[in-house]
C-alpha cells in the first residue's frame, strides 16, 4: 500500500508526538518537524506508510538522544492487560464460539497503538464492545485455511496487545495444534512489540518468537532477517496483527489474513469498512 496525501500530516503529528514523549523541549521538537519535512519533501511516492514511519521515528531517536521512547508506556500497557489476562482468557473459553471470540479479542486489542489518533483514555475501555459488527471478517474463510494448515507465522503489533495474541495461541494451539511462530519487531519502534514484550508477557514460554529484522512499524520484505524470511516463505498461514503490516502486506499473493481495527479513512476506504471496524481480511489471490 504506497502513502497518500492524508498520510503527510499524520507523519508531522507523529512525530511531534513521540519527541515530546521522549522529553524533547521545544528547540529539540521543532528540530524533528523541521528534519522530516526536508524528508518528506524527497520521499518517493511509491514508498509504504510503514517505511516512511521507520524513518520519521528513527529522526526523533536521533535529534532526542532517546533509543526507546515508548519504553515506559509499553512496560504499563503490558501490565495493564497482563492484570486482565485470566478474566478475559475465561471469557474465551466461556463463548459459544471461542476460537471468534479470542479472534475479537485480539482483533480489539490492536486499538492499542501509540501511532493513529487514539479514541481512549485507558486501556479497559477498548474492551467494552468486543463483539460489534463488522462489514468484513471472513471468519468462514479463515476457519477453512486453518483446518488445512500445520504451521502459522503469527505477525504481531503493539505492546499491551500481545497479551491478547498469546491468548489467541493459546487456543489455536490447544484446538488445532498448530505449530505456531510468533514474530515481533526487531528493534523499538513506537509502541511496537519486541523481544523484550515477547518475554515479559510470557509468550516465550508457550511458543517460539523471533524477530523482524529492522525497525520499521510493518514489515519490509527487503530488510527482514533470514530467520524472518524463512518462516514467511514456508508458513502453511500467515496472521498479520494492525495497519502497519496491512500497509506492506496488502499487496502481496501469500496466505495473509489480517486482522485488525481500521483506524483511519484511508485504510477503511480500502478495505471497505468503516473507521473503527474490527477487520479480518484475506489477502486477494489471483486463481482462488
Amino acid at each position: 500500500m504506497k502513502i497518500a496525501l492524508d498520510c503527510y500530516p499524520c507523519f508531522l503529528r507523529q512525530a511531534l508526538e513521540a519527541s515530546r514523549i521522549a522529553g524533547a523541549d521545544e528547540k529539540a521538537q521543532k528540530k524533528v518537524l523541521h528534519s522530516l519535512m526536508l524528508l518528506l519533501s524527497d520521499f518517493s511516492d511509491e514508498m509504504t506508510p510503514p517505511q516512511i514511519g521507520r524513518l520519521v521515528h528513527r529522526t526523533v531517536r536521533e535529534v532526542t538522544c532517546n533509543a526507546d521512547p515508548y519504553s515506559e508506556i509499553k512496560k504499563i500497557h503490558n501490565q495493564q492487560v497482563l492484570e486482565m489476562e485470566a478474566h478475559l482468557t475465561r471469557l474465551v473459553h466461556e463463548a459459544s464460539l471461542p476460537l471468534v471470540h479470542a479472534l475479537k479479542l485480539a482483533g480489539t486489542g490492536n486499538l492499542i497503538d501509540m501511532g493513529p489518533e487514539r479514541r481512549w483514555h485507558e486501556i479497559a475501555e477498548i474492551f467494552y464492545n468486543i463483539d460489534s459488527n463488522s462489514k468484513v471478517f471472513d471468519y468462514l474463510l479463515f476457519e477453512r485455511r486453518l483446518n488445512v494448515a500445520k504451521t502459522l507465522l503469527y505477525i504481531g503489533d503493539n505492546a499491551g496487545e500481545i497479551v491478547l495474541d498469546k491468548i489467541l495461541i493459546g487456543l489455536l494451539i490447544q484446538k488445532r495444534g498448530l505449530d505456531i511462530t510468533y514474530a515481533v519487531r526487531g528493534e523499538p519502534v513506537i509502541n511496537d512489540a519486541t523481544l523484550e514484550d515477547a518475554r515479559s508477557t510470557g509468550l516465550t514460554d508457550i511458543v517460539p518468537v523471533i524477530e523482524s529484522g529492522s525497525d520499521i512499524p510493518g514489515i519490509d520484505l527487503t530488510s527482514c532477517s533470514d530467520e524472518f524470511l524463512d518462516h514467511y516463505r514456508h508458513a502453511d498461514m500467515i496472521l498479520a496483527k494492525g495497519q502497519g503490516n496491512y500497509e506492506s502486506l496488502s499487496d502481496r499473493n501469500e496466505n495473509i489474513f489480517f486482522l485488525l481495527r481500521a483506524k483511519c479513512s484511508l485504510i477503511a476506504g480500502r478495505i471497505g469498512c468503516d473507521i473503527g471496524d474490527l477487520v479480518l481480511k484475506r489477502t486477494m489471490q489471483k486463481g482462488f
